[in-house]
């Protein structure tokens, strides 16, 4: 007898639900190396700890953990399957609502020429942590855990979608437009200040602008900027140069 479970009025066999499963698993542990990666440079190198990077941080951490309670939680059993469900959605509501705050960042910063977005840490902790939390308390009102499938979600039944959308693909959009609002600002300013720069100076105005974009979208692409590689390769050649500076005394010592 071929077991089976209805996912959103679809009936799967075990097998494409272990199939499902692997995927599953597979995308979050690269997800999980990613965002690790960018964790353990924040905790590593001081000279990253700056209030952007911070923001940084926060994300990569949110959603590190999203991936992971993805991968340990297993929709066999009740309560691993009440684990996974609530910690993916409590870190991944978490992981994009760090993305706006970045953003909102960005923003006043280039924008509104502000300098005072460290004072809204707090303000953002409470919002993204907040919120979160709110949006996960909200999708336990009528949520049956004993619905499963190759992953625990929420039931399939018409109060469980709804709920779902309100909880989690609501906040989801809300943050892709506010982020894609606000980063065609910032690029429309970065345009202008181009374009000035270009016609005070009277150098080409494309290859400065495509200089300026790959800025800022390394900015956006958070992990791998250029302070991070230069961290990188400076602790690379500490370590080299003590290696062979070793290396150099060890001899030096079999002459003696």
């Amino acid at each position: 007898m071929v077991a089976s479970a209805a996912v959103a009025g679809v009936s799967l066999t075990a097998h494409q639900r272990n199939i499902l499963a692997g995927v599953n698993a597979g995308a979050s542990s690269l997800s999980f190396v990613g965002s690790g990666f960018i964790v353990l440079c924040y905790l590593l190198f001081k000279e990253l700890r700056k209030f952007s990077f911070k923001l940084v941080f926060y994300l990569a951490l949110s959603d590190m953990l999203c991936s992971f309670f993805s991968i340990v939680g297993d929709p066999s059993k009740g309560f691993f399957c009440s684990a996974q469900g609530y910690s993916t959605h409590f870190f991944c509501v978490a992981s994009f609502l760090w993305t706006t705050t970045i953003a909102f960042t960005l923003h006043r910063t280039v924008v509104k020429h502000k300098t005072d977005v460290e004072e809204f840490e707090a303000m953002f902790h409470l919002y993204v942590w907040g919120t979160s939390l709110a949006m996960t308390v909200i999708r336990s009102f009528g949520n049956d855990h004993r619905h499963l499938s190759a992953w625990c979600w929420t039931q399939s039944g018409l109060a469980g979608k709804a709920i779902h959308l309100l909880t989690f693909y609501m906040p989801l959009w809300g943050a892709i437009l506010y982020n894609g609002f606000t980063y065609f600002q910032v690029i429309r300013m970065l345009n202008n200040a181009t374009r000035m720069a270009v016609g005070m100076s009277g150098q080409p105005y494309a290859s400065d602008a495509r200089d300026n974009m790959r800025g800022l979208f390394n900015s956006i692409a958070y992990g791998l900027n250029s302070s991070v590689r230069r961290a990188i390769c400076e602790r690379v050649d500490k370590f080299n140069h003590n290696d062979v500076m070793g290396v150099g005394q060890g001899k030096e010592k079999e002459r003696i």
